[in-house]
């Protein structure tokens, strides 16, 4: 139960971490987008640790219930990504 958890976790900081880094990079000023490359490196380098985890690590990641459990909270939070662009679209057209 703790790796699910703890992946999860990792997972959630991971994409919050790249779809900043790509938004304050591309949108930031001088000073901000300097902060985005860095939030972006550091959701790069998660999600490489996500994938290529140590074979030491407790986490284990060949069983199927784990990858169920990441590929339902990967698409959890993209459609709930999706689902706050169309409302703000939406808001900004009414």
């Amino acid at each position: 139960m703790i790796d699910i958890i703890f992946s999860m976790g990792l997972v959630g900081v991971g994409l919050s971490m790249l779809g900043m880094g790509l938004l304050i990079a591309y949108y930031g000023s001088s000073k901000t987008r300097n902060v985005g490359i860095v939030f972006l490196l550091l959701g790069v380098i998660i999600t490489y640790y996500l994938v290529e985890m140590p074979s030491n690590h407790p986490i284990d990641t060949i069983d199927v219930a784990f990858w169920n459990g990441m590929l339902a909270f990967v698409g959890g939070m993209v459609g709930g990504i999706i689902r706050i662009i169309v409302f703000l679209v939406a808001i900004i057209k009414s």
